[in-house]
């Protein structure tokens, strides 16, 4: 009897995941995605994203798995953060749609996301000045909300709830 006890208390404290440390996580990061499924605006989907950032941040992974369970979510968290600058450029911009044409301007903080997913841009010449811009197609946060939905499911892969 003793000796299954202890079994019983080793194989619960042993290496894995505790799926309640983990339970606020999940719950911020479908959040995310409930918000941008239900078409939500930049603010609700980014204020769901700073929530799922302070969820990462006050995990303490006890165990490898832990640990790689939450280098997932951190990944999880850097491409929503990718799709925000994608929105907030698109926002912001919006004013040159004429220009633009449903293009996304690709600036400073955008150049870094164009290469990450390797999205191919389009050079385009303001005459007034001569200088060339450059642009990613508009439907380039769609392709970033899908890779935060397979990332979601690496994480359910590597844990169920």
């Amino acid at each position: 009897m003793a000796a299954a006890f202890l079994l019983m208390a080793a194989c619960s404290s042993g290496p894995g995941i505790d799926k309640d440390k983990f339970r606020k996580v999940y719950v911020a990061a479908h959040e995310v995605k409930d918000s941008l499924a239900m078409g939500e605006s930049y603010k609700q989907v980014a204020d769901h994203v700073k929530q799922l950032a302070v969820q990462i941040d006050v995990l303490k992974p006890a165990t490898q798995e832990e640990k790689e369970l939450l280098d997932v979510y951190s990944d999880l968290l850097a491409i929503y953060k990718d799709g925000l600058v994608l929105w907030k450029y698109k926002l912001d911009f919006a004013f040159f749609d004429s220009v633009l044409k449903g293009r996304i301007y690709v600036g400073q903080d955008v150049e870094p996301i164009v290469v990450k997913y390797r999205f191919s841009t389009e050079s385009h010449l303001y005459s007034p000045t001569g200088q060339y811009w450059k642009s990613i197609p508009g439907n380039s946060i769609r392709i970033i909300w899908n890779n935060a939905d397979s990332q979601l499911k690496v994480i359910e892969g590597m844990t169920t709830y």
